[in-house]
């Protein structure tokens, strides 16, 4: 199947900021869709994965991780999944990343980064960015095309890092499959940018 299309042509570096809830699903999902699937030319791409955080016992329970993972780099871990064509990078994704990127998948639990990114995509047009969103059952999903008024309202002044679970559902180890959600959401919006298809509202919902 040829799908090289004219905006896929454009794109060299794509990065997935986080490895943990989101991310390591999405970076399998876009594994298979490039590779095993043909849906776009991910060979011709180079691909990182940021994460700097190890895989923890309290991840299992909603992270694409198992008891054989724990205290190993989660995208070292995710790295080897996707036959290391997807290259791990130990730490935080920070705005000097930026530029080396065509296409930036947002994953991580940080309020922080995501202001940072959406105002960096403002004045460049040409910069594509997915962010994926999740608190237990609440599903949120944004991209680079979603008008910026819109986007500005979704952001928040909290520096605070939360992750996929709330506090409650993890003391009472309550497991969802929202982090798999958005992570497909995520990976099909993509998909949709590069068959000319945008995405151009904001998801939020309630699951």
């Amino acid at each position: 199947m040829n799908t090289e299309s004219e905006v896929a042509s454009r794109i060299k570096n794509v990065a997935i900021a986080g490895a943990g809830g989101i991310g390591a699903y999405l970076a399998g999902f876009l594994y298979d869709l490039g590779v095993n699937r043909a849906q776009f030319p991910f060979a011709k791409w180079k691909w990182t994965l940021f994460d700097d955080d190890t895989v923890d016992h309290t991840n299992l329970l909603h992270q694409n991780f198992t008891e054989d993972d724990i205290g190993r780099p989660k995208a070292e871990i995710v790295s080897e999944r996707t036959a290391r064509v997807i290259k791990p990078e130990l730490r935080f994704m920070t705005t000097a990343d930026f530029p080396n990127y065509d296409v930036v998948f947002s994953c991580v639990d940080s309020m922080t980064f995501r202001r940072e990114l959406y105002n960096y995509g403002f004045s460049r047009p040409e910069f594509y960015w997915v962010d994926g969103r999740c608190s237990s059952r609440n599903i949120g999903l944004f991209n680079s095309k979603v008008g910026e008024k819109v986007l500005r309202k979704s952001l928040s002044d909290s520096d605070e890092r939360r992750g996929c679970l709330l506090a409650v559902d993890k003391e009472k180890k309550v497991s969802h499959i929202t982090p798999v959600i958005v992570a497909s959401m995520m990976a099909q919006t993509f998909l949709n940018h590069i068959r000319g298809v945008d995405t151009t509202d904001q998801i939020m919902l309630v699951v």
